[in-house]
């Protein structure tokens, strides 16, 4: 069954950026910063109003949108063949442990020479060889070079994807080893410093990827995401009645709780996809209102930046945490602290633009 407004023929009608995925894009980077900050620089209550607003933002609406765009993305994309596709997924997974090692390791390294406790040098090494999304995604392209090097069907897809999804219930061995758990971290929770592990992960881009099928085939966008909106919506109003019979803290740790997500199954990707595709469409319809054209400007040069403020902001917030050189101790100073943060982000991302620009035009 196809979703109103989609081509019954395996067609390409859209072929330009798509405003609602930039805007979806975009603000996960101001949440997924937001989040962090509320992480790492302590002093916050969980329990509070701010921090189940910041986990929320930060948690279906950061992450899971990220993942699927990248399954997205790789319809779009004009360089998505299979070469391509792998040299990405490497580069990605050596900048994984380059930031480590950058963001983490050193300073950690520091605290060890400077109060000489054997736990930095321990923490040194495990965040060195720790696992995280930049990771994951290096392996989801990987798996994409896969798929389209053998030409693999959407039905075949879908079987690997729930096979995947039941590998990962049952794969739950602990490897406390430092290299041994750097490389099974990759797959699953092995250790303390895997995070986003591929087979918790992986329905995300594969979900992004089959959104991206429908949508770059559809002939009437405004058909298509009035209908997506609807279905998902109420979905989403079933979740809450669900967490409203069964206690709404007690499902929210099940779905966003900090070990839960990091490590996802096949019960919570319904759900959290469920809601990224009510907020991409909410985003589509704001995007085609007459708002300002320096919204949209803003919007797309920060999902266009993404992954340069993902390593600025957490070489930031990894010495500004491990060195315990600020702690925001309520709701509003941290809130500030991770706007500040964003902002300096985003004066860097314009700085590198306009130096590209120059660069372009003496060439």
């Amino acid at each position: 069954m196809e979703l109103a407004g989609a081509s019954a023929e395996n067609t390409v009608h859209n072929t330009r950026r798509e405003a609602e995925l930039d805007w979806a894009r975009g603000l996960a980077v101001v949440f997924m910063v937001l989040v962090h900050a509320k992480i790492e620089l302590t002093g916050v209550p969980g329990a509070g109003l701010y921090a189940k607003l910041i986990e929320f933002l930060g948690s279906p609406l950061a992450a899971p949108v990220f993942m699927m765009l990248l399954g997205t993305g790789i319809v779009y994309s004009k360089s998505s063949a299979p070469a391509k596709l792998a040299r990405r997924g490497i580069r990605l997974i050596i900048m994984n442990y380059t930031l480590n090692i950058i963001a983490f390791g050193i300073p950690s390294m520091i605290m060890f020479f400077k109060t000489g406790e054997q736990e930095y040098m321990a923490q040194a090494l495990g965040f060195s060889l720790g696992t995280d999304i930049l990771a994951f995604a290096g392996l989801a392209l990987l798996f994409f070079a896969l798929i389209k090097k053998y030409q693999l069907n959407d039905f075949t897809l879908v079987m690997i994807l729930c096979m995947l999804s039941g590998v990962n219930y049952l794969v739950t061995v602990q490897i406390d080893n430092y290299f041994g758990g750097a490389l099974s971290g990759l797959f699953w929770k092995s250790n303390e410093n895997s995070y986003f592990p591929f087979l918790g992960w992986i329905a995300y881009p594969v979900i992004g990827y089959f959104f991206g099928k429908h949508l770059i085939q559809c002939t009437d966008k405004k058909t298509f995401y009035r209908r997506l909106f609807i279905v998902s919506f109420l979905i989403t109003v079933n979740f809450l009645l669900g967490t409203a019979k069964h206690g709404f803290f007690g499902i929210w740790n099940l779905y966003f709780g900090e070990e839960a997500y990091y490590f996802q199954d096949f019960i919570q990707y319904l759900p959290v996809a469920d809601i990224c595709f009510t907020w991409i469409s909410m985003l589509y319809f704001v995007s085609s209102l007459r708002l300002p054209d320096f919204l949209s400007r803003i919007l797309l040069r920060w999902s266009k930046n993404a992954e340069l403020i993902f390593y600025v902001h957490w070489l930031i917030l990894g010495w500004l945490s491990i060195l315990e050189l600020l702690s925001p101790d309520n709701s509003a100073a941290n809130f500030l602290a991770g706007i500040a943060l964003f902002v300096f982000c985003d004066v860097v991302c314009i700085i590198r633009g306009r130096l590209k620009t120059k660069a372009q035009k003496k060439e």
